[in-house]
């Protein structure tokens, strides 16, 4: 998992992968895309991601604060 990474999936790319995924058209996809960026924007001022990025294998994938993953190892 990329330690550096804090945006590598910029708005863009997101609508581009909801349209290939979802299906969505490119006003939808842009729209749905505004609201996963602000999503995940609010995670990460919350502390649980410190950022996002697509695999690759072309997938949106969330990287876990370090505080997120020290309460999963303790678990």
């Amino acid at each position: 998992m990329p330690k550096s990474i804090s945006q590598s999936a910029p708005l863009e790319s997101i609508a581009r992968y909801l349209q290939r995924v979802e299906g969505c058209d490119p006003v939808q996809a842009e729209r749905e895309a505004r609201q996963v960026v602000a999503d995940f924007e609010r995670m990460q001022r919350q502390g649980y991601i410190s950022g996002w990025y697509f695999d690759e294998q072309g997938h949106l994938d969330l990287i876990p604060s370090d505080d997120v993953l020290g309460r999963l190892n303790e678990k």
